[in-house]
């Protein structure tokens, strides 16, 4: 296989050429898939040069799509030795078991990669954080002691597609080893997940007001964050472009909040997955908003929502979900007007709605929180400063010459604890 460089910050000496092969099942939607798996692929920076499909009722259970289309496709693969287009590797859009891999490498006599390998492989490029990596490494490791067979074609000495990754610099075939180094990434996964889980309660105890960005990949969560906040996460017109929860304060009509930029949500998101990144998701479930950031654009827009809303509803998210149709500024043929009443149109690249949208958040926060002022007899001070700041509320002193007995307060708290303070309520 051709070398190629894993540090995704240089160029590939030579983009990876792919064989797709496309099976096509009862109920599949044909035109979705390989538009994603051509987007995925690009992703991974590589390219298909070879499609060929297959109609089936069913996978068969040795050779995916039969001998005798083997043979076919093995033939096509040929024609295009010793040419720019030489292929690399072939990718089948259904998962792969081991016995399937190894009939399909040996006779077609190239790596072979199912669409769960890809999406791992472009988790593995994106990975930026040790955490990251670690989850990462996991999902590999637990797909690969499933599905690889111990021959495999691919070996991380090769490179590329399938081979990427924060781990060893081999495959490795030993299951007792592999199933050891799981245990460790489990146990480092868990000290992680212990560290955030005082970060989030630290963050509770502060009782912030916390906003999700959450949709499927590519949906342009990233740019609109960074529009949201004024600063700056890495954002590209790829999938999968943000791996890891980005938290980042903002204020938004004189109150603080928190923004939270998760990964992106895809179709059939592969278990493995969902099992490592599990501490991240669940920052959703500590939201007091979601923002469900759709590319409205998209013509799968649909299926989007139905896969994001399935995934928040996995992860027993609770929290109010607005949806937020970015990307407005391009054609948007698809959306029909009955996907949500109450959705909101933006443009994170030009700015367009953002206003609106700020307007919005502002009216949850507004409907949470509570602007007031305190009349607190100097007796009573020290104890109430202590209440307020047990809650997270903000309060500044206020001049008030007709107050002589105390100190008048503006403050900004929870609707939820103003009956803590009713008798120092100024009406």
């Amino acid at each position: 296989m051709t070398k190629m460089t894993t540090d995704v910050t240089k160029k590939h000496i030579r983009m990876q050429k792919i064989a797709l092969i496309y099976v096509d099942l009862p109920n599949c939607d044909k035109q979705a898939d390989l538009a994603e798996l051509e987007g995925l692929c690009a992703t991974a920076e590589a390219k298909i040069v070879l499609t060929a499909e297959q109609k089936r009722n069913y996978v068969d259970p040795q050779s995916v799509i039969g001998i005798g289309k083997i043979d076919e496709i093995k033939a096509a693969i040929a024609m295009f030795d010793d040419t720019d287009d030489e292929i690399d590797l072939v990718l089948f859009n259904v998962n792969l078991s081991a016995p399937q891999r190894a009939t399909l490498e040996k006779s077609l006599d190239k790596p072979v990669i199912d669409r769960i390998d890809l999406i791992l492989d472009i988790f593995a490029m994106r990975a930026a954080t040790a955490e990251g990596k670690t989850q990462v490494e996991l999902a590999q490791l637990s797909y690969n002691i499933a599905t690889r067979p111990d021959n495999s074609k691919l070996s991380r000495q090769g490179g590329g597609i399938g081979t990427r990754g924060p781990g060893e610099t081999k495959l490795e075939t030993n299951k007792r080893a592999i199933r050891e180094r799981m245990r460790k990434l489990r146990e480092e996964l868990d000290k992680i997940a212990a560290h955030r889980d005082v970060t989030r309660k630290r963050r509770l105890a502060n009782k912030a007001f916390v906003v999700a960005l959450v949709g499927y990949t590519n949906a342009g969560k990233s740019t609109l964050f960074n529009r949201l906040c004024g600063q700056d996460v890495y954002a590209d017109d790829k999938l999968f472009a943000t791996l890891d929860t980005t938290v980042r304060r903002a204020n938004v009509d004189g109150m603080e909040l928190l923004f939270t930029d998760t990964v992106g949500f895809i179709n059939n998101l592969p278990h493995q997955l969902v099992d490592a990144f599990k501490s991240t998701l669940e920052e959703t479930t500590y939201a007091d908003l979601v923002l469900h950031v759709l590319d409205v654009s998209d013509k799968n827009l649909d299926m989007h929502i139905d896969v994001t809303e399935n995934i928040l509803a996995q992860l027993n998210v609770t929290a109010p979900i607005v949806r937020v149709y970015n990307k407005c500024d391009l054609p948007h043929p698809y959306f029909t007007g009955s996907e949500s009443l109450s959705g909101l149109f933006v443009s994170a690249k030009t700015g367009k709605g953002i206003d609106e949208l700020n307007g919005i958040i502002s009216n949850f926060l507004t409907n949470c929180y509570a602007h007031i002022t305190l009349s607190v007899p100097f007796s009573d001070y020290g104890n109430v400063m202590s209440a307020l700041s047990a809650i997270g509320a903000t309060s500044e002193p206020l001049t008030d010459e007709n107050n002589t007995n105390g100190i008048t307060l503006d403050v900004v708290l929870r609707r939820k604890y103003l009956d803590k303070f009713l008798q120092y309520i100024v009406i």
